[in-house]
């Protein structure tokens, strides 16, 4: 059995809470099969705007297998330019839409 999570941080404030419930949760799995996403969108993109402030979090998590993904429709709303995406970073064209997608391919959805 694969276990599957995906985060979802619709404040930029709980961005930071997600990457490190998204790496207590890689570690938790301890070698069994996982996947782990991350999801911002609405007002959570704007973190963008102030990356600095978990950068080195956000790498560790990336090395740790975490995928981390942003929301097109919300960088166009809050004027948030591709650019400010990070290293490794991906983006959806509709956050809603992928987070109702990985839940129909059997993701469990945790709200940051």
């Amino acid at each position: 059995m694969e276990y599957r999570l995906v985060l979802h941080v619709p404040e930029s404030q709980r961005f930071e809470v997600a990457l490190k419930v998204a790496r207590n949760f890689v570690k938790a799995m301890a070698g069994e099969p996982h996947t782990a996403r991350i999801l911002v969108n609405a007002e959570g993109i704007t973190i963008l705007k102030r990356f600095s402030e978990v950068e080195d979090l956000y790498r560790e998590a990336r090395k740790e297998g975490v995928e981390v993904y942003f929301c097109e429709n919300a960088m166009r709303a809050f004027d948030i330019p591709r650019e400010l995406l990070p290293e490794g970073a991906r983006t959806v064209p509709a956050g809603i839409k992928a987070l109702v997608e990985w839940q129909n391919q059997g993701m469990a959805y945790v709200r940051a």
